[in-house]
């Protein structure tokens, strides 16, 4: 599959990520610790990453990925109006998981906290809950819808741009699921290769 160079972050730390929620499509606010990783992430772009045109610019539409997207905007002149907000790069669905902790989840649903696990490639929770298998073939149609374009910025969430490195990088299952990005790391992805933009 042909693939455009994808500037890949991460949104902000939320209130939820320092509660240790699972969020999945439910959303949290950015703290200020968060708006001000967002800041980061435009800075790193801006010294870095020569955005010429054309290019184009994805988000998530869950709030804290806008949320991000709309500090970013504003922090490199890009109008707020030409972002995609598409349904296909928004956060992993955790079911019966979402809006609790992972303690809680560990002894109130122990029995599906432990098969998950156990094989999180493909064990899909209650409630309408994905596996990184789903979200891999909806992943796979968003870079279908883009693979003409010659560059991507993408606001996106741990675990999608987790499957979305995998695919994009050849990595077996084991070693995508071991892949982490900080909230203020953005990744270049380009030639099946990645980098750390600093």
């Amino acid at each position: 599959m042909k693939l455009p160079t994808i500037i890949l972050i991460r949104h902000g730390q939320t209130e939820w990520n320092v509660e240790g929620r699972y969020q999945g499509q439910l959303n949290s606010n950015l703290t200020l610790l968060g708006q001000e990783q967002a800041r980061e992430s435009a800075l790193k772009i801006k010294k870095n990453i020569k955005l010429r045109e054309p290019f184009s610019f994805f988000s998530s539409p869950l709030g804290r990925a806008r949320e991000t997207t709309s500090i970013i905007c504003n922090e490199l002149g890009i109008d707020l109006n030409s972002v995609v907000f598409d349904e296909n790069i928004k956060e992993i669905n955790y079911g019966i998981f979402e809006g609790k902790t992972k303690v809680s989840c560990q002894t109130e649903h122990a029995t599906a906290f432990n098969a998950r696990e156990s094989d999180k490639w493909f064990y899909q929770l209650e409630g309408g809950g994905e596996s990184y298998e789903t979200v891999s073939k909806r992943l796979y149609q968003w870079l279908e819808s883009i693979k003409n374009e010659s560059v991507v910025v993408v606001v996106a969430h741990e675990m999608i741009n987790r499957a979305l490195r995998g695919i994009c990088m050849n990595y077996s299952h084991d070693r995508t699921l071991n892949l982490r990005q900080p909230n203020n790391m953005v990744l270049k992805l380009e030639n099946y290769q990645e980098f750390i933009i600093e």
